[in-house]
């Protein structure tokens, strides 16, 4: 007996199960997912930045690729239909799929960011000009610096990984790790020095009340009076000159040889070096506060936070080896 194989008779319709080139628009697979979500098509043009007629427009078309309703209407109330709770389960689950997909790639090639808020004159004068040392050595982070004005800002209200500040108190909530300790000097522009007589000559000082200028901080040591008694020099000044409120206005008045002024030495040790200016007499007084680096307890364990404390620290241990 011979057997025969014989294939079936074609079908006169034939059903095509979905392949990627005749999956429905995303746009419109999106908009029916949310829509589901929220079961309105208002809150869904909302999330989505669309009109409502956008969402219903886009739903309409799913509904035609599929050929059958995937919403109905029940005394006002968006309801899903059989095929609408059918769909919607796998649809969700399958972008969320993809945004995680999507996030974990993003994020495995975002670079690390280091955000550090400074005092505006220390960012400039003392933080700056290291950064050539200092980013390199912190490789793929993505460094970031915000100035902040004054000394008593509320860290609190900045979204930053730490902050250097220049504080004598503890600030609670914050972890301190101490940086270095500072001191103020009397410091001018050799011209200015030379035109007053000023070199070794602090009496002279009695005649130069418009150009005593002051700084205007929460430090007793930034004030004339205190200097002078603590550098021992026995001088009543019967007037002073103007008072800035920045350090860095302070200096720049300095340098333009307006005046004589109490300077942090951190700011302007460059141009003490260089000879832009110089401290004809009396001697270096510390300041009540000290740099810190702050930083919240959780931040602190960030690799990117201890990196940048031990550059620092390096870069200091190296300045005070060499002065």
């Amino acid at each position: 007996m011979r057997t025969e194989f014989v294939a079936p008779a074609a079908s006169r319709a034939t059903f095509r199960l979905p392949t990627l080139s005749r999956l429905p628009p995303l746009t419109a697979l999106r908009a029916f997912v949310v829509a589901a979500r929220h079961a309105s098509f208002s809150r869904a043009a909302e999330e989505l930045h669309v009109s409502t007629a956008a969402i219903g427009q886009q739903v309409r078309i799913l509904e035609t690729h599929l050929g059958q309703p995937l919403f109905s209407r029940q005394r006002g109330e968006l309801l899903l239909t059989d095929a609408g709770s059918a769909l919607y389960p796998g649809l969700a689950d399958a972008f969320e799929t993809m945004i995680g997909s999507l996030s974990d790639l993003m994020v495995s090639h975002a670079r690390p960011q280091l955000k550090v808020l400074a005092e505006g004159c220390f960012a400039a004068r003392w933080l700056a000009p290291r950064l050539g040392s200092i980013v390199p050595a912190l490789g793929d982070v993505e460094l970031s610096i915000e100035s902040i004005e004054g000394e008593a800002v509320d860290l609190t209200h900045f979204d930053a990984d730490c902050a250097i500040v220049a504080t004598h108190a503890q600030i609670p909530g914050f972890i301190h790790e101490p940086l270095f300790a500072d001191t103020v000097s009397a410091v001018c522009t050799p011209e200015f020095a030379a035109r007053h007589e000023l070199a070794g000559a602090p009496t002279q000082l009695r005649d130069l009340g418009f150009a005593m200028l002051r700084g205007n901080g929460l430090d007793a040591a930034f004030e004339w009076a205190n200097w002078l008694r603590a550098c021992r020099i026995p001088l009543r000044l019967s007037a002073t000159g103007p008072r800035f409120s920045r350090q860095t206005a302070l200096i720049e008045a300095i340098l333009s040889g307006h005046g004589i002024g109490l300077a942090r030495h951190s700011l302007i040790s460059e141009e003490l070096k260089n000879g832009r200016l110089i401290a004809p007499f009396g001697s270096p007084q510390p300041t009540a506060s000290r740099y810190h680096l702050l930083t919240s307890p959780d931040r602190r364990r960030l690799p990117e936070v201890a990196s940048l404390l031990a550059l620092l620290r390096e870069d200091i241990r190296s300045l005070e080896a060499a002065a």
